[in-house]
């Protein structure tokens, strides 16, 4: 039995993992006939107590986090995807993508990558995945780092790291 998915999350945040995950997300999009494709990417609440509680840095943190979603969206509407949206926001990250997203869309399978948080930020906070998991009422596929082929380059994540550092 294949589950036939119509509104589909995934999470990214520029990194290799997230990638991959949006990799496996575009193709179970691709598989779903008329599927919609949501590419989130949510600005940790915690940046308001930060140094980045400053608006021009905030802003400027915005606007680079709008900058790697919309090339995420860009790239699943070159592999042939139409309905492709992006959505930026600031909170808990794993409340506002199990939740918030999940429910204001009808979202019935989010994507991601496993948590690479250790130590004790993660005994705080708990990992994104973990909380995806628990609160999400959709279908979750977390993306294992194992599961990464040694071969794939991570091109969007990349580019927009090498255009941060120009």
């Amino acid at each position: 039995m294949e589950n036939k998915y119509s509104k589909i999350l995934v999470a990214v945040d520029g990194s290799k993992q997230a990638e991959w995950a949006f990799k496996n997300a575009v193709a179970i999009a691709q598989r779903n006939e008329d599927a919609e494709l949501y590419i989130a990417s949510v600005i940790d609440a915690t940046i308001a107590t930060s140094g980045l509680s400053d608006p021009y840095i905030f802003n400027s943190f915005y606007k680079r986090t709008k900058e790697l979603v919309d090339s995420y969206v860009e790239s699943a509407k070159e592999d042939g995807l139409t309905k492709v949206f992006g959505i930026v926001e600031q909170g808990i990250p794993k409340i506002v993508l199990s939740e918030d997203i999940v429910d204001e869309k009808g979202i019935d399978l989010v994507v991601c990558g496993s948590s690479g948080l250790t130590g004790f930020k993660r005994m705080l906070m708990g990992s994104v995945s973990e909380g995806i998991v628990r609160y999400a009422k959709s279908d979750v596929i977390i993306i294992k780092q194992r599961s990464i082929p040694a071969d794939f380059e991570a091109t969007i994540a990349k580019k927009f790291q090498e255009e941060q550092e120009k």
